[in-house]
């Protein structure tokens, strides 16, 4: 929860300053670089981050070769889907020309994987308290290279600096790991089950695959819908918002995934952590949804008048429908407890479909106010149907 608000936080003020130093049209190109670099490096994760989270606890000797062959292989697919995504040309409205930029663009988005996957290392070994420092100490680095920055490219400036501070955070996790935690982790033996089989793992990272292709990967696209659609300016005016909501969404995402470790961890206070989390998401959400949406207008004013206009409502339907997701991701965590995530993908893989085609749909009609339409919709479908399956099995704990 530091972490997440921490970065929240300097996030805010990142983009606020982003806004101010650089125009509408280059804040909204940059917003499409870094949504399809994070859409790439998601997809190169290949599920690990959500098996290292349930599996890791018990790994023991394993822990090092586990980690070090998945950083390998998903460092590998970060490389082809970047290539890839150049070469079919998907990168051509946003990207610069030249072959600089474009090896930029794919060394990041390897760089962002394994970034991505030094959190969940850290959350399924039980030190989620230096991903706080890791994404603190990132964030703040990046927002002091960014007028710097600005020098270098007037055009890239903010992508140089969100990238720059990944290379020493990466050695620095990875010196951390490597050297002190995971051998201190491998001899304290404290596995609680056995690790499943290849067949078994590699079902649960198909389904997880599924899910991410799902939820990750529609809301890239819909940043690539509205800048298609609607122009840079639109996207930047969309983009801004988003990050608020869903700065705060990450609070419950990762409430919930420090359940899923100490469950794993302790299977016999399995009802306890439960319980802890239910508080921890209630005292989160209910007052930050309340606040969010009587001031997100002098929230989006800090970045110029023209977000506070295009972007309230926008902001308001998105910080509602937080609701809907966050009954969602609790009752991931007790599919992926009871390694029974198929029929959580299909619901999930249905819910993100319904989604995109409102959005698709109402776009032309309701500009980026359409992304909170459908995100107000979905969210009330995952309540009827993700609740009452997180009530049954809340129970049988």
């Amino acid at each position: 929860m530091i972490s997440s608000g921490g970065s929240a936080a300097i996030g805010i003020v990142f983009w606020v300053v982003a806004a101010r130093l650089y125009t509408p049209t280059v804040l909204g190109r940059t917003t499409a670089q870094l949504a399809a670099i994070v859409l790439l490096a998601a997809l190169a994760q290949l599920s690990f981050g959500s098996i290292f989270e349930r599996f890791l606890p018990v790994a023991g000797e394993y822990t090092k070769d586990f980690v070090r062959r998945a950083y390998l292989l998903c460092s590998v697919f970060g490389l082809l889907f970047g290539a890839a995504y150049i070469e079919l040309g998907f990168s051509n409205s946003f990207l610069p020309r030249g072959f600089v930029w474009k090896a930029v663009f794919v060394v990041a988005i390897d760089l962002w994987t394994i970034f991505a996957l030094q959190d969940s290392v850290l959350i399924g070994l039980r030190s989620s308290k230096w991903v706080a420092v890791e994404n603190i100490s990132y964030g703040a680095v990046k927002l002091a290279l960014l007028p710097a920055a600005l020098l270098v490219s007037s055009s890239q400036g903010i992508l140089l600096s969100s990238i720059a501070p990944l290379v020493p955070t990466i050695l620095a996790v990875s010196w951390y790991l490597f050297h002190h935690r995971i051998p201190r982790h491998a001899a304290a033996k404290l596995s609680t089950e056995p690790l499943p089989s290849t067949r078994n793992l590699v079902t649960l990272a198909l389904a997880q695959y599924a899910s991410i292709l799902s939820s990750v990967f529609l809301p890239s696209t819909v940043t690539l819908i509205v800048i298609q659609r609607l122009g840079p300016v639109a996207n930047a005016h969309y983009y801004l918002p988003s990050i608020i909501a869903l700065s705060l969404g990450m609070f419950t995402w990762n409430i919930v995934r420090s359940f899923l470790v100490e469950a794993t961890s302790e299977p016999g206070e399995l009802r306890r952590h439960a319980n802890s989390t239910i508080r921890a998401l209630a005292v989160v959400l209910v007052p930050s949804v309340l606040l969010g949406y009587i001031f997100a207008p002098t929230y989006l004013r800090l970045f110029g008048h023209s977000y506070a206009t295009q972007g309230t409502s926008l902001m308001r339907m998105m910080l509602i429908s937080l609701l809907g997701s966050t009954v969602m991701v609790f009752y991931s965590a007790f599919a992926w407890y009871d390694q029974k995530v198929w029929w959580m993908t299909v619901r999930n893989v249905a819910n993100s479909l319904l989604y995109l085609v409102l959005v698709y749909v109402l776009i032309a009609k309701h500009g980026i106010n359409a992304i909170g339409i459908a995100s107000l919709v979905t969210s009330g479908v995952t309540i009827v149907v993700f609740l009452p399956m997180a009530v049954r099995r809340y129970r049988r704990t």
